[in-house]
């Protein structure tokens, strides 16, 4: 599903990340009388992604993440186009990462804010 909306990373570093995602109408969204919407699945996607990545930037070699929860809260409908997820690292205890999100139309206005609880699991290859 990640390959589908097409992100590439804007940004880096220790606890924050930036995401961009090109989110077409076509294979991301759906009709409506007032044009077309991005689908939830889709901006959830997005902000999934970003959370575990920057909870990845505090993860030990040995280490990958999963996401044990999260929350989505959709507050406008998102139009076909570029999506910026803005994440960072809350918190970090030894097996847990705390995060947060929001979602952005291109040009800043918040589609939708996240928060996740992202898993350190131990690398099975080491």
């Amino acid at each position: 599903m990640v390959a589908n909306i097409g992100t590439r990373m804007v940004e880096v570093s220790h606890g924050k990340l930036v995401l961009s995602g090109n989110l077409t109408g076509e294979s991301h969204g759906f009709p409506t009388s007032r044009g077309t919407i991005i689908h939830s699945w889709a901006i959830a996607t997005l902000a999934d992604e970003a959370m575990a990545s920057v909870a990845f930037t505090a993860a030990s070699e040995d280490e990958t993440t999963a996401t044990v929860d999260l929350k989505v809260d959709f507050l406008r409908p998102a139009k076909p186009g570029c999506l910026l997820a803005r994440a960072t690292l809350r918190h970090r205890t030894r097996r847990l990462a705390f995060c947060e999100a929001t979602v952005e139309q291109d040009g800043g206005e918040i589609v939708a804010e996240a928060r996740a609880v992202i898993a350190y699991v131990k690398d099975a290859a080491t």
